[in-house]
């Protein structure tokens, strides 16, 4: 995957390819987010399962009865602790997503304002085109706007 030829600086290859890294960074976080936002709701719809069938219908409502039927069972105890670590994972991967994107979009309004050419069709102009058109295709980049 090469760069159009044109004309460019080092420092203009070096920030395009930090975009071009970026975007497919936060694009694995976004894809990988589903999986286990899934696998998070089972685990937790299983523990209320389990929960309610083994502990709350068995103890009648007390509430030491409660507690000793939750420790005593060392499945529901190990997917009651899953539960909680794969909840605080999910949403650690939240703001990792949400940091990823800001990054990204700071970097990408940045190259925008960097390769800032007239309206008029002129070298310059040409040679935005061709890497706005690129990195579109390549890596579906938006250099052409900032919204």
């Amino acid at each position: 995957m090469q760069w159009p030829e044109l004309n460019l600086s080092d420092d203009a290859i070096k920030i395009l390819y930090k975009l071009r890294d970026r975007k497919q960074e936060w694009d694995k976080l976004k894809d990988t987010q589903p999986l286990f936002a899934i696998l998070t709701g089972g685990l937790i719809l299983y523990f209320i399962i389990s929960f309610y069938r083994k502990v709350l219908l068995v103890s009648g409502g007390n509430a030491l009865a409660i507690l000793d039927l939750l420790i005593s069972n060392r499945l529901l105890s190990g997917s009651l602790l899953a539960c909680i670590s794969l909840f605080l994972f999910t949403r650690n991967r939240v703001t990792r997503i949400e940091k990823a994107k800001s990054k990204y979009e700071n970097l990408r309004m940045e190259v925008i304002d960097k390769l800032d050419a007239s309206w008029l069709k002129d070298v310059k102009s040409e040679s935005r085109d061709q890497i706005s058109s690129f990195l579109h295709n390549e890596y579906d980049i938006n250099i052409v706007y900032k919204s």
